[in-house]
């Protein structure tokens, strides 16, 4: 794999390969921060919903007190879900098999005939087991499961300039359930393509765009100057600037533009903000987003459409995609109501653009995990940009984290950056 990242060549065969699954969920999923959830999925103490880091089970809840845990969902004494609900609100778990009961705090709160089998048994030393690690960005939840695991603000790292831009400058909140579909493709393949591939756009989604659908920036109504981000602590961006007098706002409209917490944000920060027509990226490992003045209509106005992607490990060559859509929390109900519309209708399993990549992810897993590929070596390659006259170069302007290409959607070094962090750690000895 070193030798040929060297060649920015990637092997394909790690888009299927069994051994390699299992590595990278003790050594990626097993160490790194992973998504759990956005705080106001559970605004009330006793709200839960079920959640995995890789494919381990955990309940994402808010306990009595108020705190955000992140819970095994795994009964101390055989092991069964303790948890089976979706979502709820609860003050406690019960075990279905024998009926040991827990606080939503996770501790051990009842064993029936106690007295009788278990007389031993030191309830403080059977709570649930926790994430050792859970912490907060912005709203953004995460948990992490190693032992020792560094700052989540530091693990972040430049990404937080970004983050800010979405849930500092603007108070978000989920609107519905995350939708859920199983997919014949490698996780890695949509977090890499959302790390920066926009040399996919006018092919892959050429049909949506014809007609008018998602973004002015795909259409080509607005002109812009696409950014792609690399070297960003191990996360990548791009970013979409509309030079125009008119603030953008990612197509928000004045109204909801007002409700801005304006004030938060460094003036070069502000400035990227006014300027987006349409920002997507990834968060390392397996998180994704999309933020654009999206709209399902042409004859309609765009609506400032955020969608968060999970892809969830599921076996080597599927995937689980868990998509949330997200609006402004002070936004108007007819507002947000829109935006799910427009969500749902673009980056959804029913979307338009959903549909255009799927049906050609759920290919490359075929061949990768095919004798073929193995017996040739084949590998996917990641070499646009790298000629002497290549069209994307380095912008030293720019004023946030990491290395900014102009023409961003003619360089590979966003998608080569995620395969380098992947690559790192996988081989991280260090790891549990």
């Amino acid at each position: 794999m070193a030798e040929a990242l060297e060649q920015n060549e990637v092997p394909l065969e790690i888009l299927n390969n069994e051994a390699i699954y299992q590595r990278e969920l003790s050594q990626i999923f097993g160490q790194t921060w992973t998504y759990i959830g956005h705080v106001s999925e559970i605004p009330e103490p006793g709200d839960y919903r079920q959640r995995t880091i890789g494919e381990d089970p955990f309940i994402f809840t808010r306990d009595e007190n108020g705190e955000i845990r992140v819970l095994f969902n795994s009964c101390r004494h055989r092991g069964a879900n303790v948890c089976r609900a979706e979502k709820g609100n609860t003050t406690h778990f019960r075990c279905p098999y024998h009926g040991w009961t827990y606080q939503n705090t996770g501790d051990l709160v009842g064993v029936p005939q106690k007295g009788d089998g278990f007389d031993h048994l030191d309830a403080d030393d059977h709570s649930l087991h926790e994430a050792p690690h859970v912490d907060e960005y912005n709203g953004l939840v995460f948990a992490c499961i190693a032992p020792d695991a560094q700052p989540l603000e530091e693990y972040l790292g430049g990404a937080t300039w970004y983050l800010d831009m979405y849930f500092d400058l603007i108070d978000m909140e989920v609107i519905g359930d995350p939708h859920r579909w199983v997919v014949d493709a490698d996780w890695k393949t949509p977090t890499e393509n959302f790390y920066g591939d926009n040399y996919h756009v006018p092919m892959g989604h050429k049909s949506a765009i014809d007609v008018g659908i998602g973004s002015e920036t795909a259409t080509g109504e607005q002109e812009s100057e696409l950014y792609g981000i690399a070297d960003c602590d191990g996360h990548a961006f791009s970013v979409y600037q509309i030079e125009s007098e008119e603030p953008m706002f990612w197509g928000h409209p004045e109204e909801v533009v007002e409700t801005f917490n304006h004030d938060v944000l460094s003036p070069e920060q502000y400035e990227v903000a006014r300027k987006s027509g349409v920002t997507l990226g990834s968060i390392f490992p397996n998180l994704s987003f999309i933020f654009l003045g999206g709209r399902d209509d042409p004859n309609k106005d765009p609506v400032g459409t955020f969608c968060l992607r999970q892809w969830q490990p599921r076996g080597p060559g599927e995937m689980e995609v868990w998509n949330w859509i997200l609006a402004p929390a002070d936004a108007s109900t007819e507002y947000k109501e829109r935006v799910y519309e427009v969500g749902m209708s673009t980056f959804s399993v029913s979307g338009n653009f959903e549909a255009d990549d799927i049906g050609i992810w759920d290919g490359i897993d075929e061949a990768a995990g095919s004798v073929f590929a193995e017996r040739v070596e084949a590998t996917t390659q990641f070499t646009m940009g790298t000629g002497e006259e290549a069209a994307a170069t380095v912008d030293d302007d720019w004023a946030g984290p990491g290395t900014a290409y102009a023409n961003g959607g003619l360089t590979d070094e966003n998608q080569l950056d995620f395969y380098r962090t992947w690559h790192e750690t996988m081989v991280n000895e260090g790891a549990e």
